[in-house]
């Protein structure tokens, strides 16, 4: 017994060496993930991250709001180079049939081909650049620029070019419209991408966001109306509703930005598509809408509003109280902007905000120019080339000679 009672103490020892040596080893890592977690806030509420690798900003840029250096930044890191929803496919119904639209100061045109494709393009003739479509909508499967007479067909090309035809080594081909990648997604909707390169084309289209149960969307839907109202806001404050926060629950963003509920508007049910355009839809009700912002500058927002139903037979049940209501609606949501845009500016401040889709904004425009500096140049993905053959300089100079030319085209 002696002997066995000689060999427990160290076991017991080895034991108890074991369990003061876990307990220190936890208690370290307990205190240096208090320094760490301390160091985040001593870091400041500058930025936090997100689940997907984005950065939250509580405090935004200076002139966020009113900047011109800043828009012209947006348009070349934000609209030059985003898959942005323009129209619905059922906008289109025969060939030929086309919609004008102008993005951040681009100029862009929609047409149904003969082929059923619907393809948009830059809105600039190859000749002079003056607009191909003058009007906002309407039909025809052959377009003509009004300056000199060229003319292109659904698909863009080249079918007629006076004084150049006849010109040898003119080539048509080579002169067709400048097409825009578009795309269309599973309920019909076309987006575009003004970014020239082939990879932008062969991009996906990103997610788009739900609220709800969106119903009555499909390719078989009735254009009904549409109509464009201005507003005296920056366009980024349309990303703070609470839709586009991807809230499943009807919450307002905070702070400066507690402007908007879905009660002003009678559809629940809504899809997002970053950076510019919302959908809304009523559970029960054939009709739906699209509200698209287009930004003229930093104080100026267009407002379309694109009507549809689900069904062929409802043209007339829109008219009357449903389009006066819904016209109103949007004209105080506008005023709303304008109201939160005019507080903003006026008080000089640089208000803090959480939402996602700012800082992916922020983000976006930070690193375009970033990449600017590097390469010691504006990056402007939107910008097409217009290559001048030998053939078209010498027919140039004989439509010159003709006296084509013009000084109202001052750009």
């Amino acid at each position: 017994m002696f002997g066995l009672t000689a060999a427990a103490p160290p076991v017991f020892v080895c034991t108890f060496v074991a369990l003061l040596v876990s307990l220190f080893l936890n208690i370290w890592l307990l205190i240096n993930n208090f320094k760490f977690a301390l160091n985040d806030l001593d870091a400041g509420p500058a930025t936090a991250a997100t689940n997907d690798g984005l950065i939250k900003r509580s405090e935004l840029p200076q002139g966020w709001w009113t900047d011109s250096m800043l828009f012209q930044a947006e348009r070349r890191a934000i609209f030059s180079k985003t898959w942005i929803c323009v129209s619905h496919r059922s906008r289109f119904v025969k060939p030929g049939d086309y919609v004008s639209h102008e993005i951040a100061g681009f100029r862009f045109f929609l047409i149904l081909g003969k082929d059923n494709t619907v393809r948009a393009f830059h809105n600039v003739c190859r000749h002079r650049a003056f607009p191909v479509t003058e009007k906002a909508s309407g039909s025809s499967t052959i377009l003509g620029c009004k300056y000199h007479g060229w003319c292109y067909n659904t698909q863009g090309q080249l079918t007629k070019a006076p004084h150049f035809d006849d010109v040898s080594g003119f080539d048509r081909s080579q002169n067709s419209l400048f097409e825009i990648h578009t795309k269309v997604n599973e309920y019909g909707f076309l987006q575009i991408n003004l970014d020239g390169s082939k990879e932008a084309g062969e991009s996906q289209l990103p997610d788009t966001k739900k609220i709800g149960k969106p119903a009555g969307i499909n390719y078989g839907s009735q254009f009904l109306h549409s109509w464009e109202l201005k507003g005296n806001f920056n366009w980024k404050l349309t990303v703070n509703d609470e839709y586009q926060n991807g809230n499943k629950t009807s919450k307002a963003a905070s702070g400066a930005f507690r402007v908007f509920h879905t009660q002003d508007l009678t559809p629940a049910d809504q899809l997002y598509f970053f950076p510019l355009t919302t959908v809304y839809t009523k559970s029960g009700s054939t009709l739906w809408y699209q509200l698209t912002y287009s930004p003229d500058s930093p104080q100026q927002t267009n407002v379309r509003c694109d009507v549809y139903s689900a069904r062929k037979s409802d043209a007339a049940v829109f008219e009357g109280t449903i389009k006066d209501n819904l016209e109103a609606e949007i004209k105080a949501k506008i005023q709303k902007y304008e109201a939160t845009y005019g507080t903003l500016t006026s008080s000089n401040c640089n208000p803090s905000d959480s939402s996602y889709d700012q800082a992916r904004i922020a983000d976006a425009v930070t690193a375009h120019l970033e990449q600017e500096k590097i390469e010691g140049r504006e990056i402007k993905p939107a910008t097409v080339q217009q290559c001048r053959s030998e053939a078209f300089t010498k027919a140039e100079k004989l439509c010159q000679a003709l006296e084509c030319t013009s000084d109202t085209l001052a750009w």
